[in-house]
């Protein structure tokens, strides 16, 4: 190939090889974050991973917490109490049924101003996309997550 030569796009084969990898180091680099967060802010990884779910879903009983985590309702009480000994959630009375709690996410400014940085990182990067295209991202996103919550039931059935 001479350097006036046009270089060929990947193929479609190749371009799913390389989101199947780019899939992969994103998720070790969620892994990685999530890790150095928790480790931070003097917690433990689930309790973070649950308290940025609250943060960004809003409040909800314990049973919707453990579905949302990949957790049973049994395991995320511990979690939930954690959170509230160290002030990311508190619990109030579900109005429709006085049995239930809901959790109410409470986010530290620490938490903010420790992923400040990060969040102007990905705002300067969706500048770079039309409306069309971050429509696009975000649908892909959220099947994913779905897919993902899907399989983590799946798994738990096989055992």
């Amino acid at each position: 190939m001479t350097s006036g030569d046009i270089e060929e796009p990947p193929g479609r084969d190749e371009v799913l090889a390389q989101l199947a990898v780019q899939g992969r180091l994103l998720h070790l680099a969620m892994t990685g974050l999530t890790t150095a967060a928790a480790a931070r802010f003097g917690l433990q990884v689930i309790d973070h991973q649950c308290a940025g779910l609250l943060h960004h879903t809003g409040p909800m009983s314990v049973g919707r917490l453990a579905e949302l985590a990949g957790l049973t309702p049994s395991s995320v009480t511990g979690v939930v109490d954690r959170l509230e000994r160290t002030g990311r959630l508190r619990r109030e009375p579900d109005p429709n049924d006085r049995r239930k709690v809901i959790l109410i996410p409470l986010r530290p400014v620490e938490v903010d101003e420790a992923f400040r940085g990060l969040a102007e990182q990905f705002q300067a990067m969706y500048a770079r996309y039309n409306d069309q295209e971050l429509i696009l991202l975000n649908d892909c996103l959220r099947q994913m997550t779905d897919h993902i919550r899907g399989h983590i039931t799946t798994l738990r059935e096989q055992r």
